[in-house]
């Protein structure tokens, strides 16, 4: 197997995108939801009013932009990721042909490139 190190970083960089994406969409679920509770709810412990927290509307808007963010950033690094697996792919498609066009009978092998 060729390249390894390229097909470790492609390896780090999918599992890092899905991560991201997994933690992400739970984070800003979760965060959407704390934006409404928690504030009434911290602020009566503490002695004064926080007042209602945001809005219904303020939530869904940053649960909106939460997931698109994290969409993007994580569907970013899975691309990074399939595309350097189709460099290799098209490494060992490209490797693979010229192999067989040698074996062809009657195919020499160009003569080398000399640098000028």
């Amino acid at each position: 197997m060729r390249y390894r190190a390229l097909r470790i970083v492609a390896t780090v960089y999918r599992v890092i995108g899905w991560i991201i994406i997994v933690i992400g969409v739970l984070g800003t679920c979760a965060s959407s939801v704390a934006a409404v509770a928690l504030p009434s709810y911290v602020g009566g412990q503490f002695g004064y009013r926080a007042g209602a927290g945001v809005s219904v509307i303020q939530a869904v808007i940053i649960l909106v932009i939460g997931l698109l963010y994290t969409g993007l950033i994580g569907v970013t690094l899975l691309a990074i990721a399939e595309g350097i697996y189709v460099f290799l792919d098209i490494e060992e498609n490209t490797r693979e042909i010229a192999r067989r066009i040698k074996q062809l009978p009657g195919v020499t092998a160009p003569p080398a490139a000399t640098p000028e």
